[in-house]
């Protein structure tokens, strides 16, 4: 049996908190808007929030990112 790769607690889904799937949901939204690029720009700033929502999480459940 191959060895399990460790995946990040942010990069699964399944793992996610409600509030990281929202952002997730948002950032998807916005890009169904089509392009533009103050569409690309508020996505970048949604996924900043994202990994910066994930760094609280993964601290409070003691997590190294």
């Amino acid at each position: 049996m191959p060895d399990e790769v460790d995946i990040p607690r942010r990069s699964r889904l399944d793992l996610n908190t409600y509030t990281e799937l929202l952002i997730r949901e948002a950032i998807t939204s916005v890009e169904g808007l089509g392009a533009d690029p103050r569409l690309t720009t508020a996505v970048t700033l949604m996924s900043e929030a994202l990994g910066k929502v994930a760094d609280v999480i993964d601290e409070r459940l003691g997590e190294a990112r």
